[in-house]
């Protein structure tokens, strides 16, 4: 059977998010702001968990509408196919209600009228008067954009970004999906050389060992789709068997700098619990005195920035000893994130691209700058 299936991202990554599920060889279907639709079978809705770096989470559809009002709103709730994925004695929970642009806009009240509406669309076609709701939990969430309903049942549980090596982190961390996807947007491969002078605790450079080496992110954690009725678990198991498979035996090393011993041993601490801790080198550095005698080689780095440098112009001074950093490493490529749109100008670095994203609410800018290539 094939699924409708929606892949949320944080604003800006929709293209990379799409480029993943095509590169698994699956069909996406559209392309919108913070959302991919893609169908698949259990298998890949299975492999899209397992595999995808930079989307949130999996969501199967189960149908579309629209509402303007509460009557409306339960009328085209019970007129969708629940039964086929939920079975007569699931939990089954609103867990979340996003309205838009809508008519309706009260949360709590979509969630009680939308659960009423699937109460009674399930005992009236598994034929029971009561819901025990003492079986495996099936989630239902609702998205409301310009009043057009989107009903869906999550496969995936704590979000996608949660990969489960982060117990503890430092101030301001980066978000796991944002730090592959800074990785995967760059020409960084293993046999070149990838330093984070500002590593924190570690997220960069743990998502490009994870990604270099051919592990999928989803492969140590649990999802809730492992307990839903429609995905079996064979299929689960095959799929992580499969991603095993794939994962590649390297050598290549990742340098990590902070200033911050503590944080230092927080970044190893997160890299062994990812299993890569052997190929990243983390050391205690401070970035204004770094330098280096390699010819080559890529920086990504989430610098401090906002709440983390307390006035104005200690964020400008930073900005710019880190350009004079840069500009001292000859054909290194660098990027960076930062919440300034002007970093360009005040580091004095002629960067090619600047790409606007949100990292979470926090509106943010992906600078970009490729030196030249090495000669063969």
């Amino acid at each position: 059977m094939k699924y409708e299936a929606i892949a949320p991202c944080l604003f800006g990554m929709e293209a990379t998010v799409s480029f993943e599920l095509k590169n698994m060889g699956i069909k996406v279907l559209n392309v919108s702001d913070g959302r991919v639709t893609f169908e698949g079978d259990a298998f890949e809705i299975v492999r899209a968990n397992l595999s995808l770096r930079t989307a949130e989470r999996v969501l199967i559809k189960v149908g579309e509408f629209k509402a303007y009002s509460f009557e409306q709103l339960y009328q085209g709730i019970s007129k969708l196919p629940f039964e086929n994925y939920i079975p007569k004695d699931a939990e089954f929970p609103i867990s979340k209600a996003k309205s838009i642009n809508s008519k309706l806009f009260s949360k709590s009240d979509i969630q009680s009228v939308a659960k009423k509406a699937v109460v009674e669309r399930l005992k009236q076609k598994h034929k029971v008067q009561t819901l025990p709701e003492t079986g495996a939990l099936h989630p239902i969430i609702i998205f409301i954009n310009k009043d057009v309903v989107e009903v869906t049942i999550d496969t995936t549980g704590p979000a996608l970004h949660k990969r489960g090596y982060r117990e503890k982190s430092g101030g301001a961390p980066i978000r796991e999906t944002l730090a592959a996807f800074m990785v995967m947007l760059t020409p960084w491969r293993e046999n070149r050389t990838l330093v984070d002078p500002m590593c924190g605790s570690g997220t960069i450079l743990i998502e490009a060992a994870l990604y270099g080496a051919g592990i999928m992110p989803g492969i140590n954690r649990n999802f809730t789709g492992e307990n839903l009725s429609f995905l079996p678990k064979h299929v689960w198991q095959t799929e992580r068997n499969e991603a095993l498979s794939q994962e590649k035996d390297v050598q290549f090393k990742l340098k990590g700098y902070d200033i911050d011993e503590d944080v230092i041993e927080l970044a190893k601490e997160n890299a062994e619990l990812a299993g890569v801790g052997h190929l990243i080198d983390f050391e205690v550095k401070d970035m204004t005195t770094w330098e280096t005698d390699e010819e080559y080689g890529f920086i990504i780095t989430n610098p401090p920035y906002g709440e983390r440098l307390s006035a104005e112009e200690d964020i400008t001074e930073f900005y710019k000893e880190m350009g004079k950093v840069f500009k001292n490493l000859k054909n290194w490529s660098y990027y960076l994130i930062t919440t300034l749109e002007d970093v360009d100008k005040i580091m004095d670095i002629p960067f090619q691209k600047k790409r606007k994203l949100y990292n979470g609410m926090l509106k943010s800018y992906y600078y970009q700058y490729l030196g030249p290539r090495p000669q063969k």
